[in-house]
């Protein structure tokens, strides 16, 4: 677990501190991951746990923040419907003085009921998960305020009433 965290139900808010040094870390070790604290859907819910590459992965290394969601094994998956398929949305806030002006930047997706990373994961999930190697380019970080006093937050966002019927 990296930095602070703070999650209701469904949504995470995920704190990374320090973010100048895990991005010089990231820089000397290729695949270098962050890994938030796991979440629920709900108190009976999915288990959830968010990932992050400072310095990219696959598509987006050493140019590009990757970021992934996987599902993990939890106490209730024999009562939740599978696969899985609420939509998921990834948000980089923008910490602008002004909260009026603030630009964050959102990525959502929609599960594909098809896919492996949606089914009831095993006692070992041991896959990536699901996401966007290219969710925001190291340039665009400089742009805005999306890293103030060394600190980003990121929320991940599970909507149940997104459903993809299956």
């Amino acid at each position: 677990m990296t930095g602070r965290s703070r999650f209701d139900l469904g949504t995470l808010i995920w704190k990374i501190s320090d973010y100048s040094s895990k991005l010089t870390e990231a820089k000397t070790k290729e695949g270098m991951e962050l890994v938030s604290p796991p979440f629920y859907t709900s108190q009976y819910g999915y288990k959830l746990q968010a990932s992050l590459f400072l310095n990219g992965n696959g598509a987006g290394e050493g140019t590009h923040i990757s970021i992934y969601i996987k599902i993990l094994p939890g106490e209730y998956d024999a009562l939740l419907r599978w696969p899985f398929s609420h939509s998921v949305s990834f948000t980089l806030f923008d910490q602008t003085l002004v909260p009026e002006k603030a630009c964050n930047i959102v990525e959502s997706f929609i599960p594909d009921p098809t896919w492996k990373n949606f089914q009831r994961p095993s006692k070992e999930p041991d896959s990536l998960g699901f996401g966007f190697p290219r969710f925001v380019s190291h340039e665009m970080l400089k742009k805005r305020h999306f890293i103030k006093d060394d600190v980003m937050f990121i929320r991940v966002k599970v909507d149940p009433s997104k459903i993809v019927a299956v």
